[in-house]
């Protein structure tokens, strides 16, 4: 009998609903055991940050990240994510319109994963997705949680 996998949690913070189900039809098809919660402004994401950090079991396998979102900066959130002790190891990736140096290096100086310019081309954004999401399916995901979620 085959092991059932683990489910991979990631959290989408983006603010176009077509941008959003778009990534989220992607990210099903890299893997069928990935489950997407999408948060679509930074207000909302704050808030899901302070719960991830008093509750372990909040915390995805992977965040994908805009960096234009109403109510806050997305530079803003991934510094936050970054410097907690407790969410710094989750990777995160930026999905942006800005395809500007700046907001490139500014992200990547703050240790963002990876940095993906919208619109997203399928065939790009699976070559970027795709190794992440098998790195998880194969190490137990973050902190090396091993139970099955409902």
């Amino acid at each position: 009998m085959k092991n059932k996998q683990r489910q991979l949690d990631i959290v989408l913070v983006e603010d176009d609903k077509d941008h959003a189900e778009i990534i989220e039809f992607y990210i099903k098809e890299a893997s069928a055991y990935a489950s997407v919660k999408h948060l679509g402004d930074g207000e909302k994401t704050m808030r899901y940050l302070q719960r991830m950090e008093t509750d372990a079991a909040l915390i995805p396998d992977l965040i994908m990240l805009d960096l234009k979102i109403p109510k806050y900066d997305g530079h803003d959130i991934l510094q936050r994510i970054k410097n907690n002790p407790s969410l710094k190891q989750i990777p995160v990736v930026i999905l942006t319109t800005s395809n500007a140096c700046t907001d490139r290096e500014k992200a990547l100086n703050n240790h963002a994963n990876s940095y993906i310019v919208k619109p997203i081309e399928e065939h790009g954004f699976k070559e970027i997705i795709a190794p992440i999401i098998r790195y998880w399916e194969l190490h137990e995901g973050v902190c090396g949680r091993q139970e099955d979620k409902p």
